[in-house]
């Protein structure tokens, strides 16, 4: 759970946080495709594969 800077739960603030951290659906679904073609070819990634999304955000 978020808190506040005083350490009191703030809930509301912690969902805005976890919502605006979250990668947008193409993201998840490119991650999602990588590992499936991964598995069907017998191959694994070994390093970082870094996506950028339209706004230019590296995920």
């Amino acid at each position: 759970m978020y808190k506040n800077n005083e350490g009191y739960p703030d809930p509301t603030a912690g969902r805005a946080i976890r919502k605006a951290d979250k990668p947008p659906e193409e993201v998840i679904n490119f991650r999602r495709a990588m590992k499936l073609m991964s598995v069907i070819c017998h191959v694994r990634i070994l390093g970082k594969v870094t996506v950028v999304d339209d706004k230019g955000r590296r995920w």
